[in-house]
């Protein structure tokens, strides 16, 4: 009669608390992330004839969670907030048309992250989800190949859809702001002098007395001055240098004077 063995637990590798500034850091995270209001998650079940059952998770509130849906896409009313939704599910499914729920989630914090106010709003928001799904997907695909146009095809492809993804929320920042732009106008009264661009101030530059330090003389294409001492110009030599005799013509010498 063979006796069974009775299965052998792996040894558990000994873990330390963590120390003080881990501690702090984590602390500080759970803080912020308390601060974060919870987003919005869904839970799908597929029956038997195909059809897709979406519901909400964690609760029994049905109503609850449609009005969450609601206000993620920025609507009143499930038409569109149910319609985008499924645009979600359609890029969630595996290979074995299963629907991956936590990358659905995923894709549905990203659009109520974005905070669309409007239908509009919400569109972009989940074209700019789909975007970064399809742009990740090329990302890894270009990661796993091993030869070089295969590499080039999918690289250029997610360069495309990461600057779409940039474009679609420069595009949502400036329809959530109204379309409007900031300008700085600056005034200047008569007599002052405005500077646009970076300014050094004496105390960082070295000079003394305070102020903008007088760099125009150091310029290539600034003027002559001259010195209060000496009545010359900077650029005139105060000393003559050392040099060699300009040549002179001959003087002839009476014979015996030598």
């Amino acid at each position: 009669m063979s006796r069974k063995r009775k299965a052998t637990k792996a040894p558990e590798i000994p873990r330390h608390p963590p120390g003080r500034d881990e501690a702090l850091a984590i602390e500080h995270a759970k803080q912020c992330v308390t601060a974060r209001s919870p987003r919005v998650t869904v839970d799908c079940k597929q029956t038997s004839a195909g059809q897709i059952d979406v519901f909400g998770a964690g609760h029994n509130d049905h109503n609850g969670w449609l009005a969450r849906i609601e206000n993620a896409f920025g609507t009143r009313g499930s038409a569109f907030a149910l319609s985008q939704l499924n645009r979600l599910i359609a890029v969630c499914r595996d290979d074995s048309r299963k629907i991956d729920v936590a990358r659905l989630n995923g894709l549905l914090a990203l659009v109520e992250g974005a905070g669309p106010q409007n239908e509009v709003q919400a569109a972009l928001a989940v074209q700019m989800a789909l975007t970064h799904h399809v742009a990740q997907t090329v990302l890894l695909r270009a990661a796993r190949v091993d030869q070089i146009p295969q590499f080039d095809s999918a690289s250029n492809s997610a360069v495309k859809l990461l600057r779409t993804f940039a474009l679609q929320a420069e595009v949502l920042a400036k329809l959530q702001r109204g379309g409007e732009q900031i300008v700085k106008v600056v005034h200047v009264h008569p007599g002052a002098q405005a500077i646009v661009g970076n300014v050094v101030s004496s105390a960082a530059s070295g000079a003394s007395g305070g102020g903008v330090a007088d760099d125009k003389w150091n310029q290539p294409h600034a003027p002559e001055r001259l010195l209060p001492s000496t009545g010359r110009s900077e650029a005139e030599p105060v000393s003559t240098l050392l040099c060699q005799d300009a040549e002179r013509q001959p003087v002839p010498v009476a014979i015996g004077q030598r």
